[in-house]
């Protein structure tokens, strides 16, 4: 079981995500954009945090490159649909600021799931 921040502006995606990530049995805390996934972090310490890139108040972009500074063993998975742009470029963007995996929304739930599965047994066997 992985402790994971979820962090998405679309009320339908998140909760879609929050509801597959804790029928998983991961532990899932949600937050609707950077500015609150950052307050979070101030008083939780997530084993990875899930992440859309276009979102208002704080982007993703912003959100990973702070969250690499502050926290840099945390893993880190990128989502976008691109807005107006395709999302190719804002995945690059965001691997090449420490995000480990990125996705294209729609997302495909169960190489989700796998991603977040590989994540976390690579961090457990890493610290034993």
């Amino acid at each position: 079981m992985a402790k994971i921040l979820l962090v998405e502006d679309d009320d339908l995606v998140r909760d879609m995500l929050a509801q597959v990530l804790t029928r998983a049995s991961h532990q899932v805390e949600s937050a609707t954009n950077g500015e609150e996934a950052t307050e979070i972090l101030k008083t939780s310490d997530p084993d990875i945090m899930v992440t859309d890139i276009i979102m208002p108040k704080k982007s993703g972009i912003t959100l990973i490159s702070e969250v690499k500074n502050k926290h840099p063993n945390m893993e880190i998975i990128a989502i976008s649909g691109g807005g107006r742009l395709d999302p190719t470029g804002y995945l690059d963007l965001s691997e090449s600021l420490g995000a480990t995996v990125s996705f294209e929304k729609p997302i495909d739930n169960s190489t989700l799931l796998m991603a977040i599965d590989l994540l976390a047994y690579g961090s457990k066997h890493e610290a034993t």
